[in-house]
């Protein structure tokens, strides 16, 4: 044999980005290794029997569940821009005018809109102008005079005992449906009244269209904080959820894996069948979920939730979140899958889990919700880095390295309490105390869900109420703290006092005042106001009188002046003797007017609204002689309201009739809250009266619309995920009861009460719940506090809404173990003593 020739050059390497040949048979041989372990796994999943199929159905249920859930969420972009284009169509009031042309493409309206039980009611009365008058979207034809055409939602309620107020309110005849292009959401109420007396409605608009599109505006950084929280929130416990859902059946299948070693799978093949197992359930959860979406969407059509309500056809996925939520999916169960096969190896014999073997190691459990927090403050510094790509991936990285730090640290907690706590008590308590024991990872999987979605719901809602604080405008009680209401009639401040009159006799009416109020520009002592010639607001500033009514950055001297009779004075002032005429000045004009060296009788004022509301000339007017000066009582409409100045009072008889009619009215309801309906009682009186008068709640005065939007969608949101929170534990639960049927069967068949086991379930599902609400509440304070600080917002929280968070995941234990009752009576029958 002839020995190698050495040459001394070293071998040609072969040419980038090629194989070696003898590299390609071993890369087939892998790739075949692995395929047929995957094959192996997605066979066995089928495989087994019934149980088998059982616990494979349950993994598809729970990561079904999730994928409906990451699909509905990925339809919001999409719903969102149909809504608003329905939305945007339907604005009409906006384009109308006095100054539009009449042509046979325009068309009169007035609002009629109103609020029921707290759900808004937009109203329409139209009037079209020829044949080619332009359609209100949703409408085929105009109504005719007198009838009216409603949304599907508002014929319903108007057909129903809870309607009975509303259509005393609107008592027309329906014979029109409005469709889904005039409509925001399928259960919103909405009606077009037809009508042929609009041209003599001094409170009509003429458009020509309908429709108006708005430009995009960016949002404000704390909205966009917001909206960031809140999607984060609501999909981080379906993540966790999913997660979890992968390892259901997690002990069967630790044992069937066990048997493969004992017939000469390695440990490598072990991982890959494993694998396969789980991409069986992900694969059919993702048809199951996508199953679930679509029956889902015909169900929300049918919920209302804070007025909020959406068609189904708005759910669509965005294609690319749409994708990525469906591909996460199997992803993520793998992962899960070989994460949790390092903890345990499947040995011939047996399965022998090292994870409780040997000490927990928990430095990288409290790292993460530091880290989480860390970051959090870091970005607190700079609340407008939040609407650049850099501050969003900080933000998103610190709230689910916090969110998911939370949940990891679960486990070595439930470790140790169930250490410190299972040395004695009832028999029931020992079993769920030494089940948790033997698996502390199985316990929390089911309730880590739970603390996620409690703990970010804390932090939501204590965002949410701090920025609805801030964004509100406070309208303080009366100092009595009588609970009043307000009407507003624009059709002229002398039917106030009739239409209070009338208000009376209305069920839960304490009392009504009838009061209008107007603005008047003093003139300088000896000498006429130069507003009387041309109407200028600001030349009282020299003589101290008057309130200070700051409009527009300018600070302007006006006399506020009441008017009403002598009973609806004495609500604002202490005013004793008194007849129609006389006149009344608060102490400090009184005390002004003689020191300018004259009375105010026989002098001319000029009227007018304040400043930036009104562009008409000023009109005069000639005040008659001081009756006395009356002390101002604390304002029954609240302290925002309390004069800052000078006042007149003056009743009806003194004020000239051209003035009362240049303005609209007001009546000043005190109200019996233990009344039932008192709010629709009134409404209803006064709308019969007026169509055109606003009643309006002292509290009535809320946050903007956007946020309010905000705030809808995502308390909707959360309300969703603590529900599939609901359906994840029952779902595991049944999965624990049918994996220890044999268990339960042996324990029943040596005497074991079935209410023992009742209890023992229970307390397995309350034990870890309890802890992780614990963990919940103190991780979701934390949260707020970080929150508040990045939106520079004080910190306050509500809580009554953490004492509700917490109560619905007790909740959710107690329905938990309730629903799960019917498969414990069935795994301890005698039949589940048999095995194979």
């Amino acid at each position: 044999m002839t020995a190698p020739q050495l040459t001394g050059r070293r071998p040609t390497p072969p040419p980038t980005g090629t194989t070696p040949p003898a590299d390609r048979p071993a890369r087939r041989a892998w790739a075949a290794r692995w395929a047929a372990d995957l094959g192996l796994g997605l066979r066995l999943a089928f495989a087994g029997g019934r149980a088998n199929l059982a616990r494979t159905l349950l993994t598809a249920t729970g990561v079904g569940l999730g994928v409906a859930m990451l699909l509905l969420a990925s339809s919001f972009p999409v719903m969102k821009h149909h809504r608003d284009d329905r939305i945007h169509a339907q604005r009409d009031l906006l384009n109308g005018s006095n100054d539009t042309p009449r042509s046979a493409h325009s068309l009169l309206m007035t609002d009629l809109s109103t609020t029921y039980h707290g759900r808004a009611v937009r109203g329409r009365a139209v009037q079209p102008d020829g044949p080619d008058a332009a359609l209100p979207p949703g409408l085929r034809t105009y109504p005719a005079p007198g009838a009216m055409a409603v949304s599907p939602a508002l014929a319903e309620l108007l057909d129903s005992p809870d309607g009975l107020l509303l259509k005393q309110r609107i008592d027309h005849p329906v014979t029109g449906t409005i469709g889904p292009d005039g409509l925001a959401g399928p259960n919103d109420y909405a009606f077009y009244l037809g009508s042929d007396q609009l041209a003599k409605d001094p409170e009509a608009l003429r458009l020509d269209h309908f429709g108006q599109a708005e430009d995009p505006k960016p949002l404000e950084a704390v909205l966009l904080l917001l909206s960031v929280v809140g999607v984060v929130i609501m999909l981080t416990p379906v993540g966790v959820f999913v997660a979890a859902a992968a390892r259901f059946g997690g002990e069967a299948r630790d044992r069937r894996l066990a048997a493969l070693r004992l017939v000469g799978a390695d440990r490598a093949a072990i991982r890959r069948i494993a694998a396969g197992e789980s991409l069986a359930g992900a694969a059919l959860g993702l048809a199951l979920g996508v199953v679930f979406f679509l029956v889902g969407c015909q169900l929300l059509e049918l919920v209302t939730f804070q007025g909020l309500s959406v068609f189904a056809s708005d759910l669509e996925p965005d294609p690319v979140l749409g994708a990525l939520a469906l591909g996460a999916v199997p992803v993520l169960s793998v992962v899960v899958t070989l994460l949790a096969m390092r903890r345990i190896s499947a040995e011939p014999l047996a399965v022998v889990r090292t994870g409780s073997a040997r000490r927990r190691r928990i430095w990288w459990r409290i790292a993460l919700p530091v880290v989480g927090a860390f970051v959090l403050y870091r970005q607190s510094a700079d609340l407008q880095g939040v609407s650049q790509t850099a501050g969003l991936a900080q933000l998103i990285a610190g709230l689910l390295l916090l969110l998911v730090g939370t949940t990891a640290l679960l486990p070595p907690l439930l470790d140790g309490a169930a250490r410190l706590l299972g040395r004695a008590g009832p028999p029931s308590w020992q079993l769920a105390v030494r089940r948790i024991q033997l698996a502390p990872e199985t316990a929390a999987r089911p309730v880590s869900g739970i603390v996620v979605a409690v703990a970010g719901a804390v932090a939501l809602q204590a965002l949410l109420g701090t920025l609805a604080a801030a964004r509100t405008p406070s309208l303080p009680g009366s100092p009595a703290g009588e609970p009043m209401m307000q009407v507003y009639v624009p059709g002229g401040a002398e039917l106030a006092m009739p239409y209070a009159a009338k208000l009376r006799g209305t069920p839960g009416v304490l009392g009504t005042t009838g009061y209008q109020q107007f603005y008047v520009n003093p003139p300088t002592a000896g000498q006429a106001h130069p507003a009387a010639a041309g109407g200028g607001t600001g030349a009282a500033a020299g003589n101290g009188l008057g309130g200070t009514n700051a409009v527009g950055g300018t600070d302007t001297r006006l006399l506020a002046v009441r008017i009403s009779d002598c009973a609806g004075l004495r609500v604002f002032a202490r005013v004793g003797d008194c007849k129609d005429g006389d006149l009344f000045a608060s102490p400090d004009l009184a005390a002004q007017w003689p020191a300018a060296g004259e009375q105010p009788g026989g002098r001319t004022v000029t009227v007018s609204e304040p400043p930036g509301l009104s562009t008409g000339p000023a009109v005069p007017w000639r005040l008659p002689a001081l009756r006395g000066a009356v002390e101002p009582l604390p304002d029954p409409r609240g302290s925002m309201y309390e004069d800052q100045g000078a006042t007149l009072y003056a009743t009806t008889g003194a004020v000239p009739a051209a003035l009362l009619k240049g303005s609209g009215g007001h009546i000043l309801v005190r109200v019996d809250p233990t009344t039932p309906d008192y709010t629709e009682h009134i409404r209803t009186s006064v709308a019969l009266m007026d169509s055109h008068a606003h009643v309006v709640a002292r509290d009535t005065p809320g946050p903007d619309k956007v946020f309010l939007s905000i705030r809808r969608a995502l308390t909707a949101g959360v309300a969703a995920t603590l529900a599939l929170i609901a359906a994840s534990m029952l779902v595991a639960t049944v999965e624990q009861l049918r994996d220890r049927r044999r268990n339960l069967a042996v324990l029943t068949a040596f005497g074991t009460r079935r209410r023992t086991l009742a209890w023992s379930v229970f307390w397995q599902s309350l034990a870890p719940v309890l802890i992780g609400l614990t963990l919940a509440v103190g991780a979701g304070v934390g949260l707020a506090r970080v929150l508040l600080d990045l939106a520079h917002l004080p910190v306050n929280f509500d809580w009554g809404q953490i004492g509700v968070m917490t109560g619905t995941g007790l909740g959710l234990v107690l329905a938990t173990t309730v629903l799960s009752l019917p498969v414990l009576w069935r795994s301890t029958r005698a039949t589940g003593l048999r095995h194979e």
